[in-house]
């Protein structure tokens, strides 16, 4: 669109307010702001005709994620009556004034409908107010309207830290890989983990992965499901964190290997116990198990019932079934035994202490190589949380999984 020429009247009007300010013909924007999209300024000299640009994006008052930076201001181009290709000045400050420029942008060339400017990250957690004009070589036209926005807080997410199995460790049936929930900054929301699971330390073939949702306490487990057709052998294993709300990744954890034997009971050594019991049919399921300081309880889906298990003879009296562990003590080979004997109605508490399982079943040689083998404890506490103490009255306490909470001294 080409703007008419301006009658003589008009024309010698602005002239003279120009002259009697400037003693110049206009070179730069008003340094008043300008509101409306459809001011103007003439060219003393030229009698070319000069519009403001009207503000595109962002729009004003617009709340803009740290991570969607470099923010890109976008202007619809102004008009002008003159043949000379128009530049564009941007300005973005952290005042409505703009005595504060914290960008500015000469001599970006005009594209057709719309010029827009991919900026410099600024700071983040701050409101800016930016604006454009158009020039036409020496002529500078007026300032656009000022638009606000905001560049929401910085978002951060730590490298995660695996936990287990440990670097060079082993794992067998149901891997449990386990990591440390990551350190973050800002107002992160949903956490979540992507496990990758790779045979070689490029991940170059995945041979798993899944993504699951951070877990409380600190840590976060995913239960690989290993189907029985995977080979033994050496796994590489890491793990990356993001937050899908905040567009936020971290960097993926180090990488740590680990030997897999898969459990198959057939290949297992057995022990003091028929040596096909691997072969056995399996007829029934287990249904808990629930450990306590005095005992393991294990049920099982046949054990009560019409369609019990029925006793078998032994010695003098009867056996319904025998209660028995396999374990993988070196992650190279898996060895089994049923050690304890139930006759129907027998506790299941009578199986042991689970921290008297080394004594109390692999006690002597008939179990060699597992004898006295404990199974390893798992020895974890939690943080420490100090609160006031409140006798007569109701108080609840909620804390982050890495908050720190700070509590006056109470003097009785």
């Amino acid at each position: 669109m080409t703007l008419k020429a301006l009658s003589i009247g008009g024309a010698c009007a602005l002239v003279i307010a120009t002259v009697a300010c400037e003693k110049s013909s206009p070179a730069r924007p008003s340094d008043v702001e300008t509101t409306t999209q459809t001011a103007s300024v003439v060219d003393a000299k030229t009698g070319v005709t000069l519009t403001t640009p009207a503000l595109v994006s962002p729009a004003n008052n617009q709340q803009l994620k740290n991570v969607e930076q470099p923010v890109t201001l976008t202007v619809r181009n102004a008009v002008t009556t003159g043949t000379t290709g128009l530049t564009y000045t941007f300005e973005v400050a952290s005042d409505a004034g703009f005595a504060n420029k914290v960008f500015s942008k000469d001599g970006v060339a005009e594209t057709s409908g719309q010029t827009s400017l991919k900026i410099d990250r600024l700071a983040a957690d701050k409101n800016y107010f930016w604006r454009a004009h158009a020039n036409s070589g020496s002529l500078a036209g007026p300032n656009s309207a000022v638009r606000a926005f905001t560049i929401g807080p910085e978002v951060t997410l730590q490298q995660p830290t695996l936990v287990s199995p440990g670097d060079n460790g082993s794992a067998s049936g149901t891997p449990a890989l386990t990591v440390a929930n990551v350190g973050r900054t800002g107002p992160v929301g949903q956490v979540f983990y992507r496990f990758e699971v790779a045979t070689s330390a490029s991940f170059a073939s995945l041979a798993f992965t899944n993504t699951i949702a951070e877990q409380p306490g600190g840590q976060t487990t995913f239960s690989l499901a290993v189907p029985a057709t995977t080979p033994a052998g050496t796994y590489f294993w890491r793990v990356q964190a993001t937050d899908p709300s905040n567009a936020v990744t971290s960097a993926f954890s180090s990488v740590f290997s680990f030997r897999f034997q898969p459990f198959d009971m057939r290949q297992a050594i057995i022990l003091d116990s028929p040596r096909d019991l691997g072969s056995w049919d399996e007829t029934t399921k287990i249904t808990s198990v629930s450990f306590s300081p005095e005992a393991f309880e294990v049920d099982f889906d046949r054990r009560t019932g019409g369609n019990r298990w029925r006793d078998q003879p032994f010695g003098s009296g009867s056996l319904q079934y025998t209660l028995g562990m396999c374990v993988n003590p070196n992650g190279n080979q898996w060895y089994c035994s049923a050690v304890v004997q139930f006759w129907f109605g027998r506790d299941l508490a009578a199986s042991t202490p689970p921290s008297y399982v080394g004594r109390n079943w692999f006690y002597d040689g008939r179990w060699a190589p597992i004898v006295g083998y404990q199974p390893p404890m798992v020895c974890e506490r939690s943080n420490v949380a100090m609160v006031p103490w409140h006798n007569d009255d109701n108080a609840f306490f909620s804390f982050g999984a890495n908050s720190r909470v700070a509590v006056p001294f109470l003097k009785r």
